[in-house]
């Protein structure tokens, strides 16, 4: 009796430590498949989506596909058979998600006007108005990464910032709900951030579109909980093998705040990918 009871808490012990590690078949996987298909229909799906829609509509309905493909390859893929969402976790992400474009439109909006007004006073846009697509939609990204990584960083330093910061850390899952788990006003600084430098440099409206696609879709396959990795292309994209390492509970692995592009943590000192697998602890570590 006592040597069946140790066999069984034996199973139960490694069970739960599968359950707490990725399994076997994401050690094994060697690419991040659902993560380069997103890439390679970015340009044949967005050129279609723009053609036929307007730019708002184009980039709402290109976030939707987003979340709905990672969302299933979770289903077939998974890194962590423990980090899918619950029911009562993706409602709640949902609303979070409506609140946020609630707020992008308004700054958007806003944006527009004073846009609008500062053209009745003669004022011309910036350098970037005149420069080809395959020099500004990347320089779009890289420009628009800059503002949120500046104040994603103090807001993990800062008791104000992650007042308002600390929502998107609370899961101890990492999933593609929960990518859109973000508060109004973390949301409100992010938007408004990265459309003061796009204004000031004066990018085009398909540029901005581009761009605005390409990081939207960047921002729900780094939280995909989805297995295998991006390789050496990691060091030019965001990834989830780094994004992973952000959602640590330990703040010395809690580096990594670009989200569509790790440029900014390379040149600040703060990118951080070891090899081997992501944190085995994730959430909130205040």
């Amino acid at each position: 009796m006592d040597c069946e009871r140790s066999v069984a808490a034996d199973t139960a012990l490694k069970q739960s430590q599968g359950n707490a590690t990725p399994n076997a078949a994401a050690a094994q996987e060697p690419w991040n498949l659902p993560h380069l298909m997103a890439l390679a229909l970015w340009l044949p799906v967005g050129t279609w989506l723009l053609h036929h829609s307007a730019t708002n509509t184009a980039t709402a309905i290109w976030l939707l596909m987003c979340l709905i493909g990672f969302a299933l390859a979770e289903r077939t893929r998974p890194y962590r058979a423990d980090w899918h969402p619950s029911v009562h976790s993706m409602g709640s992400d949902a609303a979070l998600l409506l609140a946020a474009a609630l707020v992008d439109g308004v700054l958007k909006h806003g944006g527009l006007l004073l846009a609008q007004w500062i053209a009745t006073q003669g004022q011309s846009p910036g350098w970037a108005s005149d420069w080809p697509l395959l020099v500004a939609v990347p320089a779009a990204v890289l420009v628009g990464e800059l503002g949120p990584y500046a104040l994603h960083r103090w807001a993990h330093i800062h008791p104000l910032g992650w007042r308002w910061h600390r929502l998107h850390h609370t899961p101890e899952q990492i999933n593609t709900s929960n990518s859109v788990r973000v508060h109004p006003v973390n949301m409100a600084w992010n938007v408004a951030s990265r459309g003061l430098l796009w204004w000031c440099l004066g990018f085009g409206t398909e540029a901005l579109a581009w761009a605005t696609m390409f990081m939207l879709m960047q921002s729900v396959a780094v939280h995909a909980n989805v297995r295998g990795h991006l390789g050496p292309l990691a060091w030019l994209i965001g990834s989830a093998e780094a994004h992973r390492w952000h959602h640590s509970t330990r703040p010395h692995e809690a580096l990594n705040y670009g989200t569509a592009v790790p440029l900014w943590d390379q040149v600040f000192g703060t990118w951080h990918l070891p090899k081997g697998p992501g944190s085995d602890a994730v959430g909130r570590y205040r």
